[in-house]
């Protein structure tokens, strides 16, 4: 068999999971219509077939995942909480700026994550990501987000099963 048709495990479980949830999607998206699976069949097929180029297999840890929840509700909580007490306070608290955060988590899907997740730290949201560092818009810049974000990427880490070198603070990297 050629090399660009070995697939190994990890891939197969990934487009199975993946062609599933857009199954699911276009299902539910047209009313579960028989008639539709003409235009809806290619449209999933092709929809994995981009999703395993743009974000490679990752390995994901459930059990991580299902402790991170919550994490993920509480922090969720505090920054709704911050962020209200800043728009209704009467002096309205507000320091904007831009803080930028070297990633440490190798691209892919960990990184997506971490990303999407960042709106957790109260009073922030992802602005932008060049060359492995996060550009940080945060509602006070007196405020210290760093260790609020090394905290949530090392969270990252462990939900997708990612170590440091030697614990000295490099990139993240694969543990086999």
């Amino acid at each position: 068999m050629h090399k660009l048709f070995e697939i190994n495990k990890k891939t197969q479980l990934s487009i199975v999971v993946r062609g599933g949830l857009f199954l699911f999607i276009w299902w539910t998206l047209v009313n579960g219509d028989v008639l539709s699976w003409w235009l809806g069949l290619p449209a999933v097929v092709l929809a994995t077939i981009v999703s395993i180029a743009l974000i490679p297999p990752s390995t994901l840890v459930l059990r991580r995942l299902v402790y991170f929840m919550p994490y993920f509700l509480i922090h969720s909580f505090r920054g709704a909480l911050d962020v209200a007490w800043r728009v209704f306070h009467p002096r309205l608290p507000i320091k904007p700026d831009f803080v930028e955060y070297p990633l440490s988590l190798p691209p892919g899907l960990s990184q997506f994550f971490m990303i999407n997740l960042v709106s957790l730290v109260p009073g922030t949201l992802t602005a932008e990501l060049k060359n492995n560092v996060l550009s940080v818009h945060v509602l006070d810049s007196e405020k210290k987000v760093q260790a609020e974000l090394s905290q949530l990427e090392q969270k990252v880490a462990e939900i997708f099963n990612l170590t440091q070198k030697n614990n000295t603070g490099d990139k993240y990297h694969a543990t086999v």
